[in-house]
């Protein structure tokens, strides 16, 4: 599937410029069409209003700042990507949360891009569980930017794919086969402890899939490494070891309380990769 429309979430965060330019590199590379999403959020009434003091006309005031603070947003994104050379591009408005509005504008679009919730940005229009939201909620393939350090998503040289047979990974593979077909090479890994290898890996864990690829025309190496630790952790550091470029992988493939309890894969990969990561549910 070619990428042909592009969405990203616009606030006014520190992070924001960073990720318009890492959506605008991308809609170039695909030459697709590129969205900026502003969403208004809600106001909360102070529980010191009296609504016999005028509480219409401060709940007014408060929603009119609300869409002055995201009009402001898509003018700061207008004038970027143009600077970038964006040929194609939209800005689009929406009263309501982030949460929900990005999943249902995604839904219309070939990939979203957000970033990871940075704990030190503290910012009017914060929403810490977009990623989780945008990815169980829009259907769509999910691009997760680091909030720290330094990276590239565009061209992706180096990929790195976790994978472990699942309806997850498969579709995570299927999404990123246009960051798959235009990079140097892929690395095709799994990460799994030999008394959890069953047959949906066949009779040897990775070999099928990397035949896939390789069928696509994806140059790529395929490797089974048995670990004792966590298939996120061991995923990272294999990503730092092999100075990958893009993580692609399965999204809650188990239940996200499981993951909130217990950890999982997708909870570190959207907490602690340094590194874009590529994601479906």
């Amino acid at each position: 599937m070619a990428i042909r429309s592009i969405i990203v979430n616009l606030d006014n965060g520190k992070h924001t410029r960073a990720r318009v330019a890492a959506a605008a590199a991308l809609a170039i590379q695909h030459e697709a069409h590129l969205i900026g999403l502003a969403s208004t959020g809600w106001m909360i009434t102070p529980a010191d209003i009296d609504g016999s003091l005028g509480l219409g006309a401060y709940q007014a005031a408060a929603m009119r700042d609300l869409k002055e603070l995201a009009q402001t947003c898509v003018d700061d994104f207008r004038q970027q990507v143009e600077h970038l050379g964006v040929l194609s591009h939209e800005e689009r408005i929406e009263v309501g949360y982030p949460a929900d509005a990005m999943p249902r504008a995604a839904r219309y679009c070939d990939l979203a891009v957000v970033t990871q919730a940075d704990p030190d940005d503290d910012y009017v229009l914060r929403t810490p569980q977009l990623a989780q939201e945008v990815l169980l909620q829009s259907g769509r393939p999910l691009l997760v930017l680091p909030y720290a350090g330094e990276w590239t998503v565009a061209p992706a040289a180096r990929v790195l794919v976790g994978w472990n047979a699942s309806r997850e990974a498969a579709r995570a593979m299927q999404d990123a086969m246009p960051f798959l077909c235009k990079a140097a090479s892929v690395e095709v890994v799994v990460f799994e402890t030999p008394e959890d290898v069953d047959m949906d890996h066949g009779d040897l864990p990775g070999a099928d899939i990397g035949l896939w690829l390789a069928r696509h025309g994806v140059t790529v190496d395929v490797k089974y490494v048995a670990t004792g630790v966590a298939a996120g952790e061991a995923l990272l550091s294999h990503a730092a070891d092999m100075g990958a470029d893009l993580i692609v992988a399965g999204g809650y493939g188990h239940s996200r309380l499981r993951e909130t309890v217990l950890g999982g894969v997708t909870r570190t990969l959207l907490r602690s990769s340094p590194v874009p990561v590529l994601m479906s549910h």
